[in-house]
């Protein structure tokens, strides 16, 4: 069996809310909290930080498209959306939304375990793209901070460009410090640098 999670879930119509609820403890979940409608889910879902929301479409207040977008900007986590509707424009209306699956009313219980896998794992592949561009992002700050030390050296110092990225480096070894560092002093530096 996978892990046990965390659940929200919020549906208006509180049948619904009861016969999920029993679906998913019967998978050996926990459901943490239930809601009646979308406000009502974002206020429990910041309350309670659950490991998953699975979120009517449908609902006063705010739809599940707008309580998972309301979500996703706090915390993001996995969200899958109920709708007794599969028509392409609520299909569509869900797909823009940040949602990992996608599940038709009435819910089968032996569909309700592999969605959560399908929405647990793209969830997880979602965070580790995020990640990822977050580190090239890093980087490519790292190496525009590095250039403008470097040419702020070339520009005081006389160096080339060689030269300046060798005392960047050198510096950085003698100093254990990394080079971004480095290169950041150097920037805050520049003033006191700078010829007069």
């Amino acid at each position: 069996m996978a892990d046990s999670l965390r659940v929200l879930i919020a549906d208006d119509e509180a049948l619904h809310n009861l016969a999920l609820t029993s679906q998913l403890e019967a998978l050996g979940h926990e459901v943490v909290a239930t809601a009646a409608n979308g406000r009502e889910a974002v206020d429990l879902a910041a309350e309670v930080q659950p490991d998953l929301a699975i979120l009517d479409i449908r609902m006063p207040e705010l739809t599940g498209p707008e309580a998972a977008a309301a979500m996703h900007e706090s915390r993001p986590l996995p969200i899958i959306i109920l709708s007794a509707y599969s028509d392409e424009r609520t299909v569509a209306d869900a797909t823009r939304s940040p949602v990992f699956h996608y599940l038709v009313k009435p819910v089968d219980p032996d569909d309700l375990a592999p969605a959560i896998a399908v929405a647990m794992a793209r969830f997880r592949d979602w965070e580790q793209a995020r990640a990822d561009r977050q580190k090239l992002e890093d980087k490519l700050e790292e190496r525009k901070l590095i250039e403008r030390a470097k040419g702020l050296l070339m520009e005081t110092r006389g160096f080339s460009e060689r030269e300046a990225y060798r005392f960047l480096q050198k510096t950085s070894q003698d100093k254990n410090t990394p080079m971004v560092e480095l290169a950041r002093k150097i920037l805050l530096a520049a003033p006191l640098l700078q010829k007069r």
